[in-house]
């Protein structure tokens, strides 16, 4: 399994450094997102992010640690395609606009490997693509969705899983590295 170092890559790590495995979409699906995404965040004095799903959050542990675990992960993942649907919101900052991912049996078992091998508790699961970060009113948030569309039709096979450095505001989050997953 060939491990794919972004440019961006170092090792600095510190008590309070943070980490978390993603899914991406490529080419057009990730275009689509990724101008929403800007022009939610200019529009509202939102962060700008790389549209993504959230796989597991929370890692404290040392990057080599890690790196073995991802290509573990990455080698018993099965292969998916990822159906986006119906557009939400929560009362929650990360969680302030999204696209929810139809329900995949494939998905929820690369969350609980990555949750097995990377000591994480488990929790409840909503597989979704955040659009926008921000503390708004629900009705606010109903606006936009009618603005943005209440339902995304679109649908991508990951083909790698992601390494992100999560501390901090969302602007400085950074990838590390990425690994290939089975895609047939």
């Amino acid at each position: 399994m060939a491990l794919q170092k972004d440019a961006s890559f170092d090792v600095r790590q510190g008590d309070d450094e943070k980490y978390a495995l993603w899914l991406k979409p490529e080419s057009e699906v990730r275009d689509i997102l990724k101008r929403i995404i800007d022009g939610l965040a200019a529009d509202y004095d939102a962060p700008v992010f790389e549209p993504h799903i959230t796989i597991a959050s929370g890692i404290r542990m040392s990057v080599d640690e890690m790196v073995g675990r991802l290509e573990s992960v990455a080698k018993s993942a099965q292969p998916m395609t990822l159906y986006l649907g119906d557009t939400d919101f929560r009362d929650s900052y990360y969680r302030a606009l999204f696209v929810r991912i139809a329900p995949n049996d494939a998905l929820l078992a690369l969350r609980e490997r990555s949750l097995r091998e990377f000591r994480l508790e488990h929790e409840p699961y909503l597989s979704h693509i955040s659009l926008m970060y921000k503390e708004m009113a629900p009705e606010e948030k109903q606006q936009v969705i009618e603005r943005v569309g209440k339902r995304f039709d679109l649908v991508f096979i990951p083909d790698k899983i992601h390494l992100v450095r999560v501390s901090g505001p969302p602007e400085t989050w950074e990838e590390l590295l990425h690994v290939p997953l089975v895609t047939q």
